[in-house]
């Protein structure tokens, strides 16, 4: 018999899941958004893009990893901005890290 607590939360955790790409799409094309919190919200994309270690794979993380590439495909020109015209030095190399990953992992 299941616990009604502890199938609520899954219930809540997967919903909060399932809404990550929009949330993180609606963060990421905001056009006040400051450059610290862009790479923030980039590396929450690219955080989608990996599977998850404590649990298995399930259809909302294969939808996640595809709307993922999908945003981050959008926002590669940002990053690029950052990574050639900031004057952070610690910012520019973020930014190339992130356009690194995305090169090898976004097809």
């Amino acid at each position: 018999m299941s616990d009604p607590i502890v199938d609520q939360v899954q219930k809540i955790l997967l919903e909060s899941l399932d809404q990550m790409p929009e949330i993180i799409r609606s963060a990421l094309l905001m056009p006040k958004m400051s450059t610290t919190s862009r790479l923030k919200w980039a590396g929450m994309a690219i955080r989608l893009l990996c599977d998850p270690v404590d649990r298995a794979v399930n259809d909302i993380d294969r939808k996640n990893k595809r709307e993922a590439a999908n945003i981050l495909r959008e926002v590669v020109p940002e990053l690029q901005k950052i990574r050639e015209r900031n004057s952070s030095e610690r910012l520019r190399r973020k930014a190339d890290q992130y356009l690194r990953v995305i090169a090898a992992q976004v097809p």
